[in-house]
C-alpha cells in the first residue's frame, strides 16, 4: 500500500465492507509503531467479519471489537486532538526561541576533535529492508569507520545492514503521545528524542552530530546547542516540495518550513547530493561556505563485477538471454512505467532479451499493468522486493541495467543522487541511463553508459538494443563505469570530503 497517502489505503480496505468474512486479519511490522493505529481499527470495523485482528511481524496479536475500542482507543483519539494544539503552539514556540539564540550567538566549540559520531535518523519509516536511503545510511556509517571515527546511532527503528558493522543503535520509538494525526506526530517526537537522547549523549560522549533531516524534526540542532558540538545535516531535497508534488499536501506547512529553515541555518555543514540542491539552498538565503555537494555512492566490497549471478539466472531460467534488469523503490521519479513502456519494441526487434524487474513500490501496479496491456508478460521477471544484501546477485544476473529516471512533475530540475547509478557502475555493467542532471554529468555517452532522453521509451529501447547487440561495448562501457565509481564515488570518498569540508568550515 502507499505509505504516503493512508487515506487512500483507507478507502481501499473500506470498500470490502458489503463482503462478509469469517475473520479479519491486519497484518503490520510492528503494532507498538503502526501509524494511524486508531483509525485503522474503525475501518476495519466496518467490515463485516465475526472476529477481527491486528498482527505483527513479531507474533503479537490484538482482537478489535466495538466494545473495546469505546473503552480504551476513543479517549486516545480525543485527547490526541488535544495534544496536537498543544504541540503546534508549543513547536512554533520553540523553533522562534532556537532561532533567536543563532541570531544572537553562534556556537563555540571549545575544542574540535571527532572521536566519536553522532547518527540521528529520525524518519517516521520503519521496516524498510531495500533502498537508496538503507544504502545511504549503511554506507556513510562504514564510511565513518573506515576514516577511524567510532560511530552510534540515535533512529526511529532498528536499521539493515547496520547490525554487520557492529555499531550500537538506540531505538527511541515514536508514538508515545500521538500517532493518528498527520504531521503533528513528528513535531512530538522532538521532545521525546531529545529527553532519551542525552542520557545517550552523557554516557556515549560524542564529538560530532550527523543527522539525515527528516521532515519536522529539529532534535540535532537543540542537541548541538546543548553539548556545543558540530551539526552536519544531510539533506536531499525539501520534504515541504516533495510533500506537494510526491505525496500528500502539509496541512501546517508554514511550521515546516520554519523548522527546515532551522535546521539550515543552524547546521556547521549541509551535505547535498546534487548542485540543484545546493543552488536551491543558496536562493533560500543559505550561505554557500558551509555547503557540501556530495553526489551519492557504492561500497566496492559489496558491489563488484565478481560477483556471480549464475545462480539467479538459473532460477528464473535466463539461460542464455540478455537480461536487462532495474531495480528500486518504483517511485514516481525512478521511471520504471518508461522502461515497461519500451519492452514491446525491444522484443519486436530482438526476442533473446528479458526484462528483470526488482523491488516493489508505488508505481509497480502501474508497471505491472503496461506490461499486461502490452501483452509481454512472457519476456518479464518481477522479483517483488528482496533484501538489500541480496541486491548485488541480481544486479550480476544482468547483462544491461538500467536507469531511466524522469524529470519533476511540475517542471523543475531534477534534484537527485540516484543510489542504484553507482552501484550499477560498481558492478561492472553497461548502463542504459536517462540523461538528466547529475545523471548525465557522472556517466559519459558511449564511454561509461548509453544516455537517453528522459521519459522517452523509443529511445530508451534503441539504446537497449544497441548494447544487446554489441557484447564488445557493453565490456567497455561496463569497465569504465566501474573505474570511474572506484575513482571518485566509494563511499569512503565521500566521507572523507564530508569531514575534510567540515574542518575547513570550522577552521
Amino acid at each position: 500500500m502507499n505509505k504516503e497517502q493512508p487515506e487512500k489505503n483507507f478507502r481501499r480496505v473500506f470498500r470490502l465492507r458489503k463482503a462478509s468474512f469469517e475473520e479479519v486479519q491486519f497484518y503490520t511490522y510492528d503494532l507498538s509503531i503502526l501509524r494511524y493505529r486508531e483509525i485503522w481499527k474503525i475501518v476495519l470495523l466496518f467490515l463485516k467479519g465475526q472476529k477481527r485482528y491486528l498482527y505483527d511481524q513479531k507474533g503479537n496479536r490484538k482482537e478489535i471489537n466495538w466494545l473495546l475500542f469505546l473503552t480504551e482507543d476513543l479517549s486516545k483519539l480525543v485527547s490526541e486532538l488535544f495534544i496536537s494544539l498543544c504541540v503546534l503552539v508549543s513547536t512554533k514556540y520553540k523553533v522562534v526561541k532556537i532561532s533567536r539564540i543563532i541570531k544572537k550567538r553562534r556556537k563555540k566549540f571549545c575544542h574540535f576533535a571527532i572521536h566519536k559520531v553522532a547518527y540521528l535518523r529520525t524518519p517516521h519509516w520503519f521496516g524498510l529492508s531495500a533502498g537508496g536511503s538503507v544504502s545511504h545510511i549503511y554506507g556513510v556509517a562504514k564510511g565513518f569507520i573506515n576514516s577511524g571515527k567510532r560511530l552510534f546511532f540515535i533512529s526511529t527503528d532498528k536499521l539493515v545492514l547496520i547490525d554487520k558493522l557492529k555499531i550500537p543503535i538506540y531505538v527511541v520509538h515514536p508514538f508515545r503521545r500521538m500517532r493518528n494525526l498527520r504531521e503533528t506526530p513528528e513535531m512530538s517526537y522532538n521532545q521525546e528524542l531529545f529527553s532519551e537522547a542525552c542520557g545517550i549523549f552523557d554516557r556515549e560522549k560524542p564529538g560530532l552530530i550527523y543527522q539525515r533531516y527528516s521532515r519536522n524534526n529539529y532534535s540535532g540542532v537543540t542537541l548541538s546547542l546543548r553539548y556545543k558540538i558540530p551539526l552536519i545535516i544531510e539533506y536531499n531535497g525539501s520534504e515541504i516540495w516533495m510533500a506537494g508534488n510526491w505525496g500528500k499536501r502539509l496541512i501546517f506547512k508554514g511550521i515546516t518550513e520554519k523548522i527546515e529553515i532551522l535546521n539550515l541555518k543552524m547546521a556547521d555543514l549541509i551535505v547535498v547530493v546534487s548542485e540543484v540542491i545546493r543552488e536551491e539552498l543558496l536562493n533560500r538565503g543559505i550561505e554557500g561556505e558551509k555547503i557540501l555537494v556530495n553526489p551519492n555512492g557504492f561500497d566496492p566490497e559489496m558491489y563488484n563485477p565478481q560477483i556471480n549471478g549464475e545462480e539467479i539466472r538459473k532460477i528464473y531460467s535466463f539461460g542464455d538471454k540478455i537480461v536487462v534488469g532495474f531495480i528500486g523503490t518504483f517511485e514516481p521519479w525512478h521511471g520504471a512505467e518508461v522502461l515497461a513502456q519500451a519492452i514491446k519494441s525491444v522484443i519486436q526487434n530482438n526476442p533473446n532479451i528479458r526484462f528483470l524487474f526488482v523491488g516493489d513500490g508505488i508505481r509497480m501496479p502501474i508497471v505491472k499493468e503496461i506490461i499486461k496491456r502490452e501483452n509481454v508478460d512472457g519476456f518479464v521477471t518481477i522479483t517483488g522486493l528482496i533484501p538489500q544484501e541480496e541486491a548485488p546477485k541480481y544486479l550480476a544476473a544482468c547483462d544491461i541495467l538500467v536507469s531511466p529516471h524522469v524529470p519533476n512533475p511540475d517542471g523543475s530540475r531534477f534534484f537527485g543522487s540516484p543510489t542504484k547509478l553507482f552501484e550499477y557502475m560498481g558492478m561492472g555493467k553497461a548502463i542504459v541511463a536517462s540523461d538528466l542532471e547529475q545523471i548525465g554529468e557522472v556517466l559519459k555517452h558511449k564511454k561509461t553508459a548509453w544516455l537517453v532522453k528522459p521519459g522517452d521509451f523509443q529511445e530508451l529501447a534503441e539504446g537497449i538494443l544497441n548494447l544487446a547487440e554489441d557484447g564488445n561495448l557493453r565490456n567497455k562501457l561496463g569497465r569504465n563505469a566501474r573505474e570511474e565509481a572506484l575513482k571518485k564515488y566509494t563511499w569512503d570518498k565521500n566521507v572523507d570530503r564530508t569531514l575534510n569540508k567540515l574542518e575547513e568550515v570550522l577552521a
